[in-house]
């Protein structure tokens, strides 16, 4: 599939360099700033605010994640960990990048069932894959939710991909395999005869998935999403003491993490 560069390039332009550090904001930072703020101020609404926050988390955690699998990529590079722990610890950091990421979609049905038109059966609120086939049985449902928030949860057409890989590796066996390239992180996943990831512009080679172009293409399409549904859920709250953008709080960064430079790279290739 082509890669959807236009929204890597929405997510590099929240970031900004001042001096010696690198800061963030976007409207997932506003929207999630405001609620808590009108909360203080005693403006009601919708039990949303600890499950942003709980994204925010899972977004600092995949972060965390990646930096430090670079990390332990230099440290295999020049000689400083054994091979065998590398790619053991690579796998693990892979698999908890899947797993991360799900958490991110699951937060987010909770956050979107409680804006939602008409109220919607407690068990759609789940997670987000239970959330998008309920939306996908009837033209009710969609009305209930809100056309709005049916066309956002649709539009993430690659949900899918990496739902399939994450419940692979958690709940049928999956194991993911890491290979010894010297400043390279390279993987597959195995499934029978066949490799569960497969996409022509990420790969070193045939069968050899590129984790930095890989994991760069899905968390700058996760974030870039993020962006989209922040708006969508800001029209649905009520009217509040404080405007959507009356602050822009930031993040800063003393050293930029390494899954926006991985970004980078996937731009300039």
């Amino acid at each position: 599939m082509p890669i959807r560069k236009d929204q890597l390039k929405t997510v590099l332009s929240t970031i900004q360099k001042v001096n010696d550090s690198y800061t963030i904001q976007n409207d997932f930072l506003r929207l999630l700033m405001n609620i808590s703020l009108n909360k203080k101020l005693g403006v009601e609404l919708p039990s949303i605010g600890n499950f942003l926050d709980y994204i925010r988390q899972d977004i600092a955690n995949i972060e965390t994640i990646l930096t430090r699998l670079a990390w332990q990529r230099d440290l295999w590079s020049t000689n400083q960990l054994d091979v065998g722990k590398w790619m053991s610890y690579a796998g693990c950091d892979i698999d908890l990048f899947h797993i991360e990421v799900r958490s991110v979609f699951d937060y987010l049905a909770k956050v979107i069932t409680r804006v939602s038109d008409q109220p919607v059966p407690a068990r759609v609120d789940r997670g987000f894959n239970f959330l998008k086939t309920w939306l996908a049985k009837s033209d009710d449902h969609v009305k209930r939710l809100g056309k709005d928030l049916a066309e956002l949860v649709f539009s993430v057409d690659w949900f899918g991909d990496l739902k399939n890989v994450r419940d692979v590796n958690v709940h049928q066996g999956g194991v993911t395999l890491v290979f010894p390239e010297k400043d390279r992180i390279l993987f597959l996943i195995p499934k029978g005869y066949e490799h569960l990831v497969s996409i022509p512009e990420i790969m070193y080679n045939e069968n050899l998935v590129d984790f930095e172009l890989y994991a760069g293409m899905y968390f700058g399409y996760l974030v870039a999403f993020l962006e989209q549904a922040s708006r969508s859920i800001e029209k649905r709250l009520p009217s509040r003491k404080s405007a959507f953008g009356a602050c822009n709080p930031t993040i800063v960064y003393r050293e930029l993490p390494v899954i926006y430079t991985w970004i980078e790279r996937i731009l300039s290739s």
